[in-house]
């Protein structure tokens, strides 16, 4: 694909799918940027596939210096709209274009690599702008979340793995579970420190969002001794 189609793209599921912003995503969006900052360390920050810039903003005051990349000039203009502070920029780019000048302490990508082409390809770039002791933070998607174990026990699935209409919308290429995104992660040249889950997710989004905001709390904590079963799959890691 041309990279001018490749961006034409990501602006086409941008204006469809603002899935950070709104429901229950929303939700998830909370819980993940509790999660990645825990992990925070170091005076610099990239945020590879910042969308609108949620995260970049909820972890900018922790660093001296935050860039975040998107590919998609729909999410960046709203990221530069609402989301900037005196210390953060966004840029236009896809990630085989970035070129930064700098190398950085921190690193995050969230709910990105079950999008990109060659997974292992994006883990290596990323492994390539991090400082020396610097640490990379990864958001996916779990494919064996509770949500899809029950949905595939009451007939509503049959694949864990295939991807669904809505998914190829989104324009994911693949999903993750446990093992895939540790293969992915150590074929990339980076260690591991540590792998768990983000919310326990029991039933679909629009199930779940007229929950109380103390039940979700709950299966966040109760997330953390189920990481198999979580909506989302956090791994962290450096690189030697």
């Amino acid at each position: 694909m041309l990279k001018r189609d490749q961006k034409r793209v990501l602006d086409e599921i941008a204006e469809s799918y603002y899935t950070e912003e709104h429901g229950f995503e929303a939700t998830l969006q909370k819980y993940k940027i509790l999660e990645v900052s825990k992990f925070c360390q170091g005076e610099s920050m990239l945020d590879v596939g910042c969308g609108v810039g949620q995260m970049t903003k909820a972890l900018a005051g922790k660093f001296k210096k935050v860039v975040g990349i998107d590919g998609s000039l729909v999410k960046i203009e709203k990221a530069n709209r609402e989301n900037r502070l005196s210390n953060t920029e966004y840029i236009h780019t896809l990630f085989e274009d970035f070129k930064p000048e700098q190398r950085f302490d921190f690193i995050v990508s969230a709910n990105v690599l079950e999008h990109v082409d060659d997974s292992v390809v994006f883990m290596k770039r990323l492994r390539s702008w991090l400082a020396p002791n610097g640490r990379v933070v990864v958001t996916v998607p779990n494919a064996l979340g509770l949500h899809k174990r029950i949905g595939k026990h009451i007939g509503m699935i049959d694949d864990y793995y295939k991807l669904s209409e809505t998914d190829l919308r989104k324009g994911h290429k693949r999903i993750y579970d446990r093992e895939l995104l540790i293969n992915d992660f150590k074929e990339s040249g980076l260690e591991i420190d540590y792998l768990g889950g983000i919310l326990l997710k029991p039933l679909s989004h629009a199930q779940m969002e007229s929950w109380g905001g103390k039940v979700v709390d709950a299966l966040y904590e109760i997330g953390h001794e189920l990481p198999d079963y979580c909506s989302s799959l956090i791994i962290v890691g450096h690189k030697d």
